[in-house]
Protein backbone atom coordinates (compact mmCIF):
# COMPACT_ATOMS: atom_id res chain seq x y z
CA UNK A 1 0.00 0.00 0.00
CA UNK A 2 2.63 2.27 0.63
CA UNK A 3 3.93 2.43 -2.97
CA UNK A 4 0.36 2.98 -4.03
CA UNK A 5 -0.24 -0.43 -5.60
CA UNK A 6 -3.01 -2.55 -4.48
CA UNK A 7 -6.78 -1.72 -3.21
CA UNK A 8 -6.97 1.79 -3.88
CA UNK A 9 -9.31 1.74 -0.82
CA UNK A 10 -6.55 1.46 1.02
CA UNK A 11 -4.11 3.36 -0.36
CA UNK A 12 -6.20 6.38 -1.36
CA UNK A 13 -6.66 7.63 2.25
CA UNK A 14 -3.09 7.56 3.10
CA UNK A 15 -1.17 11.18 3.82
CA UNK A 16 1.27 9.97 1.19
CA UNK A 17 2.82 6.80 -0.35
CA UNK A 18 6.21 6.27 -1.36
CA UNK A 19 8.39 5.44 -5.05
CA UNK A 20 8.36 2.03 -4.77
CA UNK A 21 12.13 2.87 -6.17
CA UNK A 22 12.66 3.69 -2.92
CA UNK A 23 11.40 0.63 -0.66
CA UNK A 24 13.95 -2.11 -0.31
CA UNK A 25 12.76 -5.71 0.98
CA UNK A 26 15.82 -6.85 3.16
CA UNK A 27 15.91 -11.02 4.03
CA UNK A 28 13.52 -12.46 1.63
CA UNK A 29 14.59 -15.78 2.70
CA UNK A 30 11.10 -17.76 1.58
CA UNK A 31 10.54 -16.20 -1.62
CA UNK A 32 8.49 -18.10 -4.18
CA UNK A 33 8.31 -17.64 -7.67
CA UNK A 34 4.90 -15.81 -7.46
CA UNK A 35 4.76 -14.58 -3.89
CA UNK A 36 6.73 -11.22 -4.62
CA UNK A 37 5.35 -10.92 -8.28
CA UNK A 38 5.65 -7.60 -8.60
CA UNK A 39 8.95 -6.44 -6.86
CA UNK A 40 11.03 -6.00 -10.29
CA UNK A 41 8.02 -4.90 -12.06
CA UNK A 42 7.80 -1.93 -9.53
CA UNK A 43 11.41 -1.29 -9.07
CA UNK A 44 11.42 -2.59 -5.55
CA UNK A 45 14.71 -3.56 -4.51
CA UNK A 46 15.34 -7.14 -2.57
CA UNK A 47 18.27 -8.44 -0.84
CA UNK A 48 18.48 -11.68 0.11
CA UNK A 49 19.60 -12.92 3.47
CA UNK A 50 23.26 -13.23 2.53
CA UNK A 51 23.92 -10.23 1.51
CA UNK A 52 22.97 -8.21 4.92
CA UNK A 53 23.85 -11.53 7.34
CA UNK A 54 27.34 -10.62 7.33
CA UNK A 55 27.09 -6.58 7.06
CA UNK A 56 24.93 -4.13 6.95
CA UNK A 57 26.57 -2.17 4.26
CA UNK A 58 25.09 -3.14 0.71
CA UNK A 59 22.15 -1.85 2.55
CA UNK A 60 23.52 1.22 3.80
CA UNK A 61 25.03 2.11 0.20
CA UNK A 62 21.54 1.39 -1.16
CA UNK A 63 20.23 4.21 0.71
CA UNK A 64 23.15 6.17 0.25
CA UNK A 65 22.19 6.21 -3.52
CA UNK A 66 18.79 7.29 -3.09
CA UNK A 67 19.86 10.18 -1.65
CA UNK A 68 17.56 9.73 1.22
CA UNK A 69 17.88 11.41 5.00
CA UNK A 70 14.81 9.81 6.85
CA UNK A 71 13.96 6.03 7.29
CA UNK A 72 11.02 4.53 7.84
CA UNK A 73 11.88 0.65 9.27
CA UNK A 74 9.13 -2.13 8.73
CA UNK A 75 9.74 -5.71 10.27
CA UNK A 76 8.13 -8.89 9.71
CA UNK A 77 9.23 -11.01 12.34
CA UNK A 78 9.54 -14.38 10.05
CA UNK A 79 12.70 -12.65 8.76
CA UNK A 80 13.85 -13.82 11.79
CA UNK A 81 15.07 -17.53 11.15
CA UNK A 82 12.53 -19.92 12.94
CA UNK A 83 15.52 -22.19 14.03
CA UNK A 84 16.00 -19.53 16.79
CA UNK A 85 12.68 -19.32 18.01
CA UNK A 86 9.26 -18.98 15.37
CA UNK A 87 7.89 -15.76 15.97
CA UNK A 88 5.39 -15.31 12.95
CA UNK A 89 3.06 -16.71 11.24
CA UNK A 90 5.26 -19.32 9.28
CA UNK A 91 7.81 -21.37 10.59
CA UNK A 92 10.81 -20.29 7.98
CA UNK A 93 14.53 -21.24 8.53
CA UNK A 94 17.17 -19.41 6.79
CA UNK A 95 16.20 -16.24 7.77
CA UNK A 96 18.47 -13.82 9.63
CA UNK A 97 19.39 -14.17 13.44
CA UNK A 98 18.10 -11.47 16.22
CA UNK A 99 21.42 -10.21 16.52
CA UNK A 100 22.11 -9.78 12.87
CA UNK A 101 18.53 -7.90 12.92
CA UNK A 102 19.33 -5.99 15.39
CA UNK A 103 22.52 -4.73 14.26
CA UNK A 104 21.13 -4.02 11.14
CA UNK A 105 18.63 -1.70 12.51
CA UNK A 106 20.99 0.21 14.43
CA UNK A 107 23.67 0.78 11.62
CA UNK A 108 20.63 2.34 9.70
CA UNK A 109 19.63 4.21 12.70
CA UNK A 110 23.15 5.47 13.43
CA UNK A 111 23.26 6.93 9.51
CA UNK A 112 19.69 8.09 9.29
CA UNK A 113 16.95 9.75 10.74
CA UNK A 114 14.66 6.70 11.41
CA UNK A 115 10.70 8.76 11.69
CA UNK A 116 8.97 5.25 11.61
CA UNK A 117 8.98 1.98 12.93
CA UNK A 118 6.63 -0.90 12.78
CA UNK A 119 6.22 -4.53 13.57
CA UNK A 120 4.18 -7.01 11.93
CA UNK A 121 3.53 -11.16 11.52
CA UNK A 122 3.56 -11.54 15.29
CA UNK A 123 2.15 -14.00 16.41
CA UNK A 124 2.96 -15.75 19.83
CA UNK A 125 1.95 -18.76 19.02
CA UNK A 126 3.75 -20.75 21.86
CA UNK A 127 1.93 -17.94 24.74
CA UNK A 128 -1.57 -18.62 23.08
CA UNK A 129 -0.38 -22.67 23.04
CA UNK A 130 0.46 -22.54 26.66
CA UNK A 131 -2.83 -20.28 27.25
CA UNK A 132 -4.46 -22.90 26.47
CA UNK A 133 -2.94 -25.82 28.01
CA UNK A 134 -3.54 -24.09 30.98
CA UNK A 135 -6.97 -22.75 30.78
CA UNK A 136 -9.05 -23.61 33.67
CA UNK A 137 -5.96 -24.58 36.09
CA UNK A 138 -6.42 -24.12 39.76
CA UNK A 139 -5.00 -20.33 41.01
CA UNK A 140 -4.66 -19.42 36.87
CA UNK A 141 -6.99 -17.08 36.04
CA UNK A 142 -8.77 -17.71 32.67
Amino acid sequence: MITSHGDPAMSQPLPATVPADRVALVCLHDRVEDSYAHVGEWGITAFGPDSPRASSRPLLDWLAATGCSRVAVHLDVDAVDANEGPLGLGKVPGGLTSAQVNRIVHDINGAYDVVGTTIAEFFPRDVVHVQQVLHGFPLIGG
